[in-house]
């Protein structure tokens, strides 16, 4: 049960006696006996972030865990105490003994949030998803990534267990009070999900069970609703800006895959790989491929076909490899006689792609019209695996979905001075290049009518 904390930071502030007591009480062990087996780690100040995102990482060595059954046996959950005084700055991972690592969360609470106080993430989630709670998150959460991924570690999961903090904004500090983790059963692992191990398991359809499993992509318009915020022109840090989450769901037949194919360019003159700047100060775009699976007499073979090109973002929160161009963002304004005008557009926006979370049975955020996706709708839920974002694979499974929060980089849209209230369409397309192949070309846009109510009033200029 030893734990350590590492990291040290430049910008630390003072604390005040009120904060330091509370973050004492923090500290003294406050779980609950019946999730079973507890390990409790303490915390330590964080670092502000100062040019390049500070990061904290702390630890709990979990041993001799007993488990009464050795195979449905597993974290069940991890409480936070954590006292920062703006959370959309910090993005929480928990990294298992054997390197799996998920989000916990990723800058939410918005530009006023607070604290994670007796914060918890389970497989549960009493309250819902994090990104939907509101500060300080009182509470139990189910978290941004997908908590079934930390039990692909060994059985029973003694080892080392990291939690990292990292800071991705400038100005404000925090510290984490305490930190703990209990294990007790989990819930019976599917197996039975299509794959190309269990090639009997993927289909089309009873009427045609071979043939290409393509993947579809979809805006899940749960997402943006939540996450959308209007900025008046006088906003100190968004002055006229709209900001919104965007999450893009595989409803298809097969995964979402794209490969590294090592063909690296500053332009069109090759180079050795992507990690060293063009001469322009860019990094070098590596062509990809997209992986097309296809059931054939029984097997599942692929083919490889050529698609777009990825790179290393080096944004804080980030140091990952981006697919270029996958999103791109857009303002209507409908006018008097019904016709929509383009008020502003965004450049598009690159992400890296991998199952932040998946649909669940009968889960209201996965629904588009009258129409709820899960496992109880997806013939293939469940085929791929994507937990990170490497320059090799990346993908989005089917039934998984991959979001970007509202406080992410280039989730919104600045709007032109002058612009008045009103009605207003938010657009949002994903592969607006018509890059990769899709069993449906034809759903890949989100159109989300609101109204504009802190800019400058109609009439007047």
């Amino acid at each position: 049960m030893l734990h350590a904390w590492k990291g040290t930071g430049s910008r630390l502030k003072p604390l005040s006696f009120t904060l330091i007591m509370t973050l004492v009480l923090a500290a003294l062990p406050w779980g609950h006996s019946l999730y079973g087996q507890q390990y409790n780690g303490r915390g330590g100040r964080l670092q502000d972030f100062v040019s390049v995102a500070a990061a904290d990482t702390f630890r709990i060595m979990v041993t001799d865990l007993k488990p009464a059954d050795q195979v449905n046996f597993g974290l069940i959950k991890i409480c936070i105490n954590l006292h920062h005084g703006r959370t959309s700055d910090l993005k929480l991972t928990l990294v298992n003994p054997a390197g799996q690592a998920i989000w916990l969360s990723n800058r939410n609470g918005g530009e006023t949030g607070r604290n994670y106080t007796e914060t918890c993430f389970s497989r549960q989630g009493f309250f819902g998803y994090i990104h939907e709670g509101e500060n300080p998150f009182n509470g139990d959460y189910l978290p941004d990534g997908r908590f079934d991924v930390l039990d692909e570690g060994p059985q029973p999961p003694n080892g080392e267990w990291q939690l990292i903090v990292q800071d991705l904004r400038e100005e404000v500090t925090g510290i984490l009070g305490s930190w703990n983790l209990y294990f007790g059963t989990i819930p019976s692992r599917t197996t039975d999900w299509c794959s190309t191990q269990e090639p009997d398991r993927c289909t089309l359809s009873e009427a045609q069970p071979d043939g290409a499993l393509l993947p579809d992509l979809v805006m899940l318009p749960s997402f943006t609703r939540a996450q959308f915020i209007e900025y008046p022109p006088d906003h100190n840090t968004f002055p006229r800006q709209i900001k919104f989450a965007a999450t893009i769901a595989n409803i298809g037949f097969g995964p979402m895959e794209t490969r590294g194919s090592g063909r690296w360019y500053c332009g069109e003159q090759a180079v050795a790989n992507g990690a060293s700047p063009c001469a322009d100060g860019t990094l070098p775009r590596q062509e990809i491929l997209q992986r097309i699976y296809y059931k054939q007499n029984g097997m599942i073979n692929h083919r490889d076909t050529a698609a777009g090109t990825n790179y290393l973002d080096l944004k804080p929160g980030h140091n990952h490899f981006h697919v270029d161009d996958w999103v791109e963002y857009k303002l209507l304004r409908v006018t008097h006689s019904g016709e929509e005008e383009v008020v502003c557009a965004g450049e598009k926006v690159s992400y890296c792609l991998f199952d932040s979370g998946a649909c669940q049975e009968n889960d209201p955020l996965c629904a588009i019209g009258q129409v709820q996706y899960g496992p109880q709708n997806l013939p293939n839920y469940g085929f791929g695996r994507y937990v990170n974002c490497r320059d090799g694979i990346q993908g989005i499974s089917v039934g998984g979905y991959d979001t970007y929060g509202s406080m992410y980089e280039g989730q919104s849209l600045t709007l032109p001075p002058g612009t008045v209230n009103g009605r207003y369409v938010l657009q949002i397309t994903v592969d607006p290049n018509n890059q990769y192949r899709e069993s449906d070309e034809d759903n890949n846009v989100l159109r989300m009518v609101f109204h504009l109510q802190k800019q400058q009033p109609t009439g007047e200029k």
